[in-house]
This record gives structure tokens, sequence and C-alpha cells, in this order.
């Protein structure tokens, strides 16, 4: 049996930041505006909050996070979203702060002090309970958390990275400017396009992938590889802008019902040990995963390598050409080969590899995943 679960309204188009008013005003009076620094510098959040109060809306700025949300900050959004009475959420910025915004949301009405309320939704599960709704509007092409119900977060005094997830998380509506990408600097426009792919590529031939979430998978992975390098060159390309912010929204519909894989898996823990930012951590990784997913996962990455005109589906090495096509993309955009310039050593592989293992991503992989086939895939990286 299949279910799939999609957002109720998306809305794509250059100035399409300019509906939001309309779509904000039958969610209540008062939106907490989640925003990124960004949002804030380049008159973004000022724009809006104008824009809100002369549709009747009154808002809140809630300060996003500088990276990653930590419970903390996600803490904090509550107390201010819940001082000012909100009845909705506009969360507008990059991944971390859609999902910091998701939070706030989903957690709104849980009761208790917010601190413990974050960590116990992160560490047990959320409260199947009311949640506020949020609006989501991205300025960058990557984690899709405007497509799911998912946030993750990460836990500095415990050094870790959790994602919590309830059906009820996911946004009202999703607005697609491709106007509010092109201040994206090219080192956060690559890494951002490539857990994209990841995700595109690994949603594609996951355990739970259906005919559904691959056509998705597909036209994600058709859409960023045709775009992402063009936008990583020319920021002001709008047409580049619109099709990897397309591409990252599909691959999120397709994650969120397929889940992904072990790239995700070893991601996190390598970015959190080293310091990497997850997307580049999720594209040095890929196609070492994809090689390793071969065996099992040939015929899927072959169907993608056709998608995107690398070559014919029978070509009995389509999916090594995708494999080199990955790579060739993160050369030209200054993404390594491997962890060694990131401080990997072998004494580091044993303990990274069985932080992998419980993973969700990890269990979705389509070929199995043992500690000694972490252990193996890392060492490839060194």
């Amino acid at each position: 049996m299949w279910f799939h679960s999609f957002i109720p309204k998306l809305q794509v188009g250059e100035d399409a930041l300019d509906t939001l008013d309309r779509l904000a005003c039958p969610l209540g009076p008062v939106a907490a505006l989640v925003v990124g620094r960004h949002a804030i510098a380049d008159g973004i959040a000022d724009r809006v909050r104008k824009n809100l109060q002369e549709a009747g809306v009154a808002s809140v700025i809630i300060q996003g996070p500088p990276g990653e949300p930590t419970l903390a900050e996600c803490a904090r959004g509550l107390v201010e979203a819940r001082a000012a009475s909100c009845s909705s959420v506009i969360a507008i910025g990059g991944g971390s702060v859609l999902d910091m915004g998701k939070c706030i949301a989903g957690l709104y009405y849980h009761t208790g002090d917010p601190g413990s309320v974050v960590e116990e939704a992160l560490y047990q599960s959320p409260r199947d309970v009311q949640a506020l709704p949020w609006i989501a509007v991205p300025t960058t092409a990557g984690t899709g958390s405007e497509a799911t119900h998912v946030s993750v977060l990460s836990d500095p005094d415990r050094g870790l990275k959790q994602s919590m997830r309830c059906d009820r998380w996911y946004a009202q509506a999703v607005l697609i400017d491709p106007k509010l990408y092109v201040t994206a600097p090219p080192h956060v426009t690559a890494a951002s396009g490539m857990d994209a792919l990841t995700q595109a590529i690994e949603s594609h031939v996951s355990v739970g992938a259906t005919p559904v979430t691959q056509a998705l998978s597909r036209e994600a992975t058709r859409l960023l590889s045709e775009s992402l390098i063009t936008a990583y060159h020319n920021g002001q390309d709008l047409t580049a802008r619109r099709d990897t912010a397309v591409g990252s929204f599909l691959a999120g519909l397709a994650l969120t019902n397929a889940r992904l894989g072990l790239v995700h898996g070893l991601a996190h823990p390598v970015g959190i040990r080293y310091g990497i930012p997850h997307g580049r951590a999720c594209a040095i990784l890929l196609p070492h995963v994809m090689r390793f997913n071969l065996e099992v996962a040939r015929q899927g990455y072959a169907e993608l390598a056709a998608a995107i005109g690398l070559t014919d589906e029978g070509d009995p090495r389509a999916a090594e050409s995708l494999i080199d096509f990955i790579e060739q993309l993160n050369e030209k955009m200054g993404i390594p080969a491997n962890l060694r310039d990131a401080g990997m050593i072998p004494e580091h592989i044993t303990e990274l590899a069985a932080a992998a293992l419980p993973s969700g991503s990890t269990r979705a992989n389509p070929r199995s995943v043992s500690q000694s086939d972490a252990e193996s895939v890392l060492a490839g990286l060194l």
C-alpha cells in the first residue's frame, strides 16, 4: 500500500512573494516572521511586514538561526511566538530557517516549558496535536524543507543532529520566487544544490520509492542537473534559479514520502565531526555511496542517467555515467573528492560508521548497510 502526502498550495514565479499577504490573511491576525539574516539585510523582511500590515495582519520578527537550528534557538522562537499570540508562522530563508519555523509552528500548542517541549519532540516524538498553519518561502534551493513534514535540529551539548516529523507539520503554502535566490553566493548555491540533487537520487532508489515518488525524483534530477552549474556561475539567471528551486521542492516531496539513503546517514555525523556544511558533505559522499549501491541500484541510476540525457537506459555503463557526471559536477564547483582535507583520519572511521547505522536514512538505503560496509565507504574517502 502506498501513502503520499503533499502540501496544499504552491506558487512559482517571479514576484510570487507579492502574493504572500493574500495567503496569510485567512490564517489569522498575527504572523510570526521567522527570517534569516539575509532576508533582513536584503530588505525582504521589511517588505513582507509592510505588505502584511496593509492587509491587516500584524507580525513579529523572530530571528532565524545562523546555521542549523539548535534546541535552544527553537525554544527561544517558541517563547517569542507564544508571547505575541501568533496565529500563523511565515518562514523566509534557507532550509535551516524553514526547519526552525516549522518547529515553532508544530510545537506551538504543546503544553510545557519550551525547552522541554522541543527536547521531548526531538528525542521521543512530537505529540499529535494541532499545529499553527505556516507558509514556507525558501531562498535557497537545497534541503526541500518547504515540501516536508520534517525538522532537523542540532544538539551541541550532545554533539548530535536529529530529525523529528509529524504529519501535521506540512506547510499550508509554498512560494517559490526566483528573485529571492539571486543573492545566494556560489559556494552556498553549490552546497545546497548538491544536497537537493543527492535527495533526488537517493529517494529514487530508496526502499520506500514508488512510481509516484520516482517520477518526482526523476524530474528533480533533470532540473537540477541542467540548471545547477548555470546558477553557480551566474546567480542572476532567473531561469536557472527557478529550475533549481523547483527541483529542490520536487526532491523534497519525493524524500518525505520515500526517505533517503546512506549518504544522508553518513552526512550527519561527518558534518558534525568536521564542521562541513550538510550539502557539501552530501556532495562528497554521494559518488562513493552510489558505487557501494551499484549491485542493487544499477537500474535506478540508469533511469536517471537517461532522464538527464547522459546515455540510453540500456547502455550497460549508464549507471557509471551518472556517477561520473556527479564527480565532474563536484569538481566544476570546487567540491573536494575526499574527506582527508577536512581532517578525517583512519582512527575516526569506526565511530563515524557506528553513528550512521541507526539513522532512518541508512535503513532506507537500497543496499543493507553493516558496520563494515559503512567503514569501507568511509575508507574510500581518505
